[in-house]
């Protein structure tokens, strides 16, 4: 059952830290977690995007808003990132930032290409997800949502790096879940598909596609049922139906298969709780 705001506010506030903020599900999360009262952190490359949100949600909310220009590809974004929310009792934290920047066949660009894709989507969340959940296991409460993608439940030609680097969130998300449950901190994967987003728009104009080439989810949508759902992961599927029995896709059979494989590991390294 969805908490109330106060509830939200209560187990995940009083910060916020949004990563990808500037526009599209990075802003719909932002203005959602705004209207249920949390400040925020927004974290993006564009400082004038940044400046524009963080406007609008002090006028809308009335809450306070810190801004931190920052491409995550780079090696040093990880404690750069941490050096933004230090001063900020943070509760929440939403990756949304991962988008297939380079796009195409592997072989079509030089490595140096992937390694940014590799850098942000598997190294700076892993060291980040490190440093907050210490953080809120100390403080007994939090959140963190990783918005992945419906590209991470398999490979695909020319979404090679990007469904891997995916894939990697989705088993990393779900162990963290197992882990981090019994210690007062909620994770979450959020598996969106196409979404209409002004980036997703720039692509369709590109490729001279018309808007309804393939059915879109709002970026209200994915922010709504994401921080709605966050208590009850470890993997939601945008397009997945509550009583879907696909084990690749179902809420409730992922839930399950995570913890037999955990009770499983008992035999080897012994109770774990």
């Amino acid at each position: 059952m969805p908490a109330t705001e106060t509830e939200f506010f209560k187990r995940y506030g009083p910060w916020a830290l949004v990563c990808g903020a500037s526009e599209g599900t990075g802003g719909e999360f932002s203005l959602q977690a705004a209207a249920k009262g949390l400040n925020l952190i927004l974290v993006a490359r564009r400082p004038d995007k940044l400046a524009e949100l963080a406007s609008e949600i002090r006028k809308a909310h009335g809450v306070e808003v810190v801004t931190c220009q920052l491409d995550l590809s780079t090696p040093d974004a990880a404690p750069r990132l941490q050096a933004a929310a230090a001063a900020h009792d943070v509760g929440l934290v939403v990756f949304n930032a991962g988008g297939d920047s380079v796009g195409g066949r592997f072989l079509d660009s030089p490595y140096a290409a992937w390694r940014t894709l590799t850098q942000r989507n598997i190294d700076l969340l892993t060291e980040s997800c490190h440093a907050f959940a210490t953080r809120f296991v100390a403080r007994g409460r939090g959140g963190i949502i990783l918005v992945g993608s419906e590209a991470a439940l398999g490979g695909t030609g020319r979404l090679a790096i990007y469904t891997a680097t995916k894939g990697y969130m989705l088993n990393f998300g779900e162990s963290l879940w197992k882990e981090l449950k019994p210690r007062g901190v909620d994770v979450l994967n959020l598996l969106i598909g196409a979404t209409d987003t002004p980036k997703l728009r720039r692509v369709f104009e590109k490729n001279k596609l018309p808007l309804d080439a393939v059915p879109l989810t709002t970026s209200a949508e994915v922010a709504s049922v994401g921080l709605a759902a966050l208590g009850s992961g470890p993997t939601v599927v945008m397009s997945a139906t509550e009583s879907s029995d696909n084990p690749m896709v179902s809420t409730r059979l992922r839930r399950e298969r995570v913890e037999w494989q955990s009770r499983f590991l008992d035999n080897f390294y012994g109770p774990s709780e």
